[in-house]
This record gives structure tokens, C-alpha cells and sequence, in this order.
């Protein structure tokens, strides 16, 4: 029986980057993350937070080929059938970073917040003139 991955793919822009990438949105059968650490790097070094998303590293190298005009929506890869695993893996889905680990999360609530207040505040003064 052969056993093989796939990725679903969509270009999206990247924040604090100009153009644009295709990243994974679904995926089955396939590890979309390589857990290095633990491991060590070609100099012996220990990798400690190493953990490449392989399926969105895939989807742009399969981007380069299938390109964006070229009407070709599929790309066979092959050399890395380590990373084909069961349809039980965890999905696209584990990719998106749980809310309290989100980067751009705390920021906004803190602007949100800040912003908030501030209107409450101004409206309270308009009240009390």
C-alpha cells in the first residue's frame, strides 16, 4: 500500500514582510512539523526551539512550481517520505498558534483597552459638562 501526504495550499501576505507566500491551510496524512529539538545541528550545537512547519515550507517550494499563473494547481514532491504519517496526524489546523502564544494578540488588546478607556472616559466628561 502506498501511503501519501497532502497539502492544501493559499498565497497570504506575512506580517512585517512585503509579497507574499503560499502557506498551508489543510493538511492530511502528512507531519506538517519536524521537531528538531533535541537533536543537535551540523556543528553539534544543540537545538533547543528548532521546529520547522515543513508543510508551509513545502507549499511555497511547490508554489515555485506550480506558479501563480501557469493554471498547473498540483505539485508531486517527493525525497521526504518521512514526513508521510497516517490520516490520524494532526491537521493544518495545529499550525495556527494557540491565542495565549499569538504575537500580535496582546498588542491589540492592550490598544483596544487603551482606546476603550479612553472613549468611556471622554464620554463620561461630556456627560458631567
Amino acid at each position: 500500500m502506498v501511503q501519501v501526504g497532502v497539502i492544501v495550499s493559499d498565497t497570504l501576505g506575512r506580517a512585517w514582510r512585503e509579497g507574499q507566500t503560499d502557506q498551508a491551510i489543510g493538511a492530511a496524512g502528512i507531519y506538517v512539523f519536524e521537531d528538531l529539538r533535541g537533536s543537535v545541528d551540523a556543528e553539534g550545537r544543540p537545538l533547543v526551539v528548532t521546529m520547522p512547519c515543513v508543510a508551509d515550507e513545502l507549499a511555497s517550494a511547490t508554489d515555485l512550481v506550480k506558479g501563480k499563473t501557469s493554471r498547473k494547481p498540483v505539485a508531486i514532491v517527493r525525497g521526504r517520505g518521512d514526513l508521510v504519517g497516517s490520516l490520524d496526524l494532526p491537521g493544518a489546523r495545529s499550525i495556527v498558534r494557540a491565542l495565549e502564544n499569538d504575537m500580535f494578540h496582546t498588542e491589540s488588546a492592550e490598544a483596544y483597552a487603551e482606546g476603550f478607556d479612553a472613549g468611556l472616559k471622554a464620554s463620561q466628561s461630556d456627560a458631567d459638562a
